[in-house]
Order: structure tokens, then C-alpha cells, then sequence
């Protein structure tokens, strides 16, 4: 499997996952998925908020392997792609921690996977 293969596999699993908080945001009624199931249903506002940053990091997060490994074009200068990917494996690696240990079990199951795998890549493309 070469890089861009797996930055598209990594970039299409964080937008599911970037999806799924946008919907909370927006007022999907199905809070026990994220921020530890502390809303069974709609979300607070706060955590509304909180999932919609959320949902913004981890799209972007995406983008940004995507425009690493040169699947898509970077509107960056290149001198910037190593602090880009450098700030994803930090930004993927603490939403992974904060998962594994205070994350609901939809999201030690299903999103803390994923997280790992876009820590993962941005990490071998920051340090590799």
C-alpha cells in the first residue's frame, strides 16, 4: 500500500468520523455516541460547540494528509507540510488518548481506530 492509498483510506475515515460530530452539532439526537454519552440524546449547547470544532479538526486533519502525500494539490507552501502533518499527529493523538480513556464505548470502538490510523500516518509523514 503506498502513502496516498493510505491517506485516502485514513482521510475518508476521519470524514465519517468529522460527519458524525457535525451531526451532533447540527442536532442529530444521538448524543451517547460522542463526548463520553453524557447527553443520551440531543447535545447541550456546549457540546454542541465543542462538537463542531471537533468535527472541523478532524476533517481538516484529513485535508491535510491528503495534501501531504500529494493526492491533492496544497494551497500551502510545502516548507509548511512537515508543521501541518506535525500538528495533525499531535491534534489525532490526543483525541485518540482522550477516546481510549474517557470516550464512550461508541467511541473506544469506532473512533479511537480511526483516530490511531490518521495519528499513525501523519506521524511516518512528519518523522519517517
Amino acid at each position: 500500500m503506498t502513502g496516498r492509498e493510505a491517506a485516502l483510506i485514513a482521510s475518508s475515515l476521519l470524514g465519517w468520523v468529522a460527519l458524525v460530530h457535525l451531526l451532533m452539532a447540527s442536532g442529530l439526537r444521538l448524543g451517547e455516541l460522542v463526548w463520553s454519552g453524557q447527553q443520551p440524546r440531543l447535545l447541550e449547547p456546549g457540546l454542541r460547540v465543542r462538537s463542531l470544532l471537533f468535527g472541523i479538526g478532524v476533517a481538516s486533519s484529513g485535508m491535510v494528509l491528503l495534501f501531504a502525500t500529494g493526492v491533492l494539490e496544497s494551497p500551502i507552501p510545502a516548507r509548511w507540510d512537515r508543521s501541518a502533518t506535525f500538528a495533525v499527529t499531535a491534534f489525532l493523538g490526543v483525541s485518540l488518548l482522550y477516546c481510549l480513556f474517557a470516550g464512550s464505548r461508541w467511541e473506544r470502538m469506532l473512533f479511537a481506530p480511526v483516530l490511531f490510523l490518521g495519528a499513525l500516518l501523519a506521524g511516518w509523514l512528519t518523522f519517517a
